[in-house]
């Protein structure tokens, strides 16, 4: 079952865009899922597989040397890293809450693609919402249970 899981992951585009403040419906209407902001929610960052996020060469050259250091490739495509079950390039903030993109202004355009609160975005929520929760409990649970803040986690 989870093979399935990570396969959709896989079709779905990731990070969501960061735009608007504060929560807000889909657009299906009434009963619909509250859609979290972005840095609230992270999910469709997470993912186990390695060819979750492809960065396609003109991706590449936006990208500076940071960026390009948690990209990895598998044959001749290049694709963001994937460690403990998420990208390498987003960040956890455990007192907080939040999950930022510390190569935002240079991510690859799938992940400016995905807009938040579109079928996509609404997909990955359905699909994979308790990730990110997981990865923050368990960073938060290393971390002495003080809720310091920082990076790393993730579901095992």
């Amino acid at each position: 079952m989870a093979g399935r899981a990570e396969a959709r992951d896989a079709r779905r585009g990731p990070a969501l865009t960061r735009g608007g403040a504060g929560s807000r419906r889909s657009a299906g209407g009434a009963g619909d899922a509250v859609v979290p902001e972005c840095t609230a929610c992270g999910t469709c960052c997470f993912s186990g597989l390695p060819e979750y996020i492809r960065v396609f060469g003109c991706d590449h050259d936006r990208m500076d040397d940071r960026a390009r250091g948690l990209t990895h490739f598998i044959g001749n495509r290049c694709y963001m890293r994937i460690e403990d079950g998420r990208c390498a390039a987003l960040t956890l903030d455990a007192e907080l809450g939040r999950f930022l993109c510390s190569i935002y202004e240079v991510r690859p355009d799938c992940c400016r693609a995905l807009e938040r609160g579109s079928g996509a975005c609404l997909g990955e929520l359905h699909e994979k919402r308790e990730r990110p929760l997981i990865a923050l409990d368990a960073l938060r649970r290393r971390a002495g249970g003080g809720g310091a803040a920082g990076q790393g986690g993730g579901p095992a």
